[in-house]
């Protein structure tokens, strides 16, 4: 099958992406421009500020998003909760949540794109790096919105959009194939579904992030009129159902498929936090039925709590723990 890397937040951070909790304070300050979006942030701004007060955060500027959303997902699933929370409309946030991240995150793609033509840097060189290191074998499984990585790959003619994300692309050139797969098993900035029962959503932005690459007449109409604009994100919280969602249905049983049968799992920057029950299931009982690998290895600056040290004994495997960031450690692998 290959090797599987598993990449977290901690796999974007050199590209100016943010961790977790950092993640509200970059969006609402992405300052957006298009009066449409403007509007969903003014809304999503406002509703944010009032779910602060009622549950404000341990470090300032850092709110725990999982934590506060899971809140309001349990409240609509009829358990208790602060008294407080019940004036909150989570239902009409939701997706102009979905598309204010979207946006901010693809601007930030924009801006890194930038950097990137603009001199060498830091993160040129990781991801040039990263670009010669990744094997036309390869299936990279990310629970990152963002398309750095794709982005990188597309430079380096390792991936394409045409079938690169797990389906056909909708407006995919015939002779087109990807030699990687990347599987964002949280859904991408760049799609838009027409619905939750959509398997081939477009790609957007392709000719402003992929060089070369052109967008089709149709490529835009999917998400109009909807708030979220075809964004079906799965965003912050530990209740994560993608049930309802057969495109992220099919890439998560796409990615459990690839752990079981991988010759090598590498996890970069990925906490795996001890509540998200459905990362955990879904790894855990993959990496239980591979018979092929005794050991995972583990890329990020901290251990988090060992979490993954536990979690691989738990499944019967070694940890291989490489205390690195993202770049330091694949600007030195061979």
């Amino acid at each position: 099958m290959g090797r599987v890397f598993i990449l977290g937040a901690g796999a974007s951070l050199v590209g100016g992406y943010p961790l977790a909790l950092d993640l509200w304070k970059f969006v609402r300050d992405s300052n957006p421009h298009e009066q449409r979006i403007k509007q969903a942030a003014s809304e999503v701004t406002e509703v944010m500020e009032r779910l602060l007060r009622i549950v404000p955060p341990s470090e300032p500027e850092r709110p725990n998003l999982e934590a506060l959303f899971t809140l309001l997902d349990s409240r609509d699933q009829g358990v208790p909760t602060p008294p407080e929370l019940q004036a909150i409309d989570w239902r009409g946030t939701r997706p102009k949540l979905m598309l204010l991240i979207s946006w901010a995150l693809l601007l930030r793609e924009y801006q890194f794109q930038e950097q990137l033509r603009n001199g060498s840097s830091v993160a040129a060189q990781a991801l040039y790096s990263w670009a010669e290191y990744v094997r036309a074998t390869d299936t990279i499984i990310t629970f990152n919105w963002d398309i750095m990585h794709e982005a990188a790959l597309w430079r380096s003619g390792k991936w394409h959009y045409s079938d690169g994300y797990g389906f056909m692309c909708t407006d995919a050139p015939a002779e087109a194939k990807s030699p990687v797969k990347i599987l964002t098993l949280h859904g991408s900035a760049n799609w838009a579904q027409e619905d939750e029962s959509d398997c081939r959503p477009s790609i957007e932005h392709k000719a402003t992030f992929f060089r070369g690459a052109s967008d089709a007449p149709s490529t835009y109409l999917k998400g109009a009129g909807q708030w979220s604009e075809g964004r079906n994100l799965i965003i912050p919280s530990y209740l994560k159902d993608v049930s309802s969602n057969r495109l992220l249905l099919s890439l998560w049983s796409q990615a459990a498929e690839a752990l079981e049968k991988a010759d090598q799992v590498t996890v970069i920057g990925f906490s795996l936090n001890r509540a998200d029950a459905l990362a955990r299931y879904v790894l855990g009982s993959s990496l239980a039925r591979n018979n092929g690998i005794s050991e995972v290895s583990v890329v990020m600056p901290t251990d988090w709590g060992h979490t993954w040290g536990h979690f691989c004994s738990t499944i019967g495997k070694a940890r291989k723990l490489h205390s690195l960031r993202f770049e330091d450690w694949v600007c030195n692998e061979e």
